[in-house]
């Protein structure tokens, strides 16, 4: 554990340096393949250090996914998502979930969970109540707000969050996690965020926002 200017470190620093050595050990090496030994042995303390933080693995691992997604949904909705176009509101949010859903570190954590979910249900389970269903919570959220305000039609807002990540982590996140591309370059990425955005408003767009997506989409 490092030592800043001579200090001990404090137990949240100590806390947040377990969590970013299990990340990568996670990473590497898959869930059945890491074990508490040697990330007690890569952080530099004993395993009882170790196990008075995290009681087990699956603690530490669901720790890992709680931070990981927690900043992914924080870079996505702490900075006010207000523009004087409404359509420039909904292709913002879409270009965000996307730089997300597209970075190295949570497609490398879709693969991670995908391929461990089969031997261990349980951690597909809890990392979903994090990951998606969190997610869609705050989603909707979103959209129960802008459903008051008038941008989108009258509906179910969980329903419209549900299609809205669906649209979001099909394609180009799909095919990064199927490794059948590498990052999309920013004229692909503003592409499908264009194309993401008319298909959500011309399904749940006010009237003005669904008729005007219809009719790009036919020009």
């Amino acid at each position: 554990m490092v030592m800043v200017e001579g200090r001990k470190p404090s137990p949240d620093e100590r806390r947040a340096a377990i969590l970013d050595i299990a990340r990568e050990a996670f990473l590497q090496d898959g869930y059945s393949g890491t074990s508490m030994s040697r990330i007690a042995a890569l952080v530099g303390g004993s395993k009882a250090t170790l196990y008075s933080y995290f009681p087990s693995k699956k603690d530490l691992f669901v720790a890992v996914i709680d931070r990981e997604t927690t900043g992914l949904f924080d870079r996505i909705f702490n900075l006010r998502l207000t523009a004087e176009d409404p359509n420039e509101a909904i292709t913002e949010l879409v270009r965000r979930c996307l730089d997300g859903l597209l970075s190295d570190t949570i497609v490398s954590g879709y693969r991670l969970i995908i391929a461990e979910a089969g031997r261990f249900p349980e951690i597909g389970k809890t990392t979903y109540e994090l990951a998606v269903h969190r997610g869609l919570e705050r989603i909707a959220r979103y959209f129960a707000k802008l459903v008051a305000e008038g941008t989108l039609r009258p509906c179910n807002p969980l329903e419209a969050a549900d299609t809205f990540l669906d649209l979001t982590a099909g394609n180009l996140h799909t095919q990064r996690l199927w490794n059948s591309i590498e990052a999309p370059d920013g004229v692909a990425l503003e592409a499908e965020t264009r194309r993401i955005t008319a298909v959500f408003l011309a399904a749940y767009g006010n009237e003005t926002l669904s008729r005007s997506a219809r009719e790009n989409d036919r020009s």
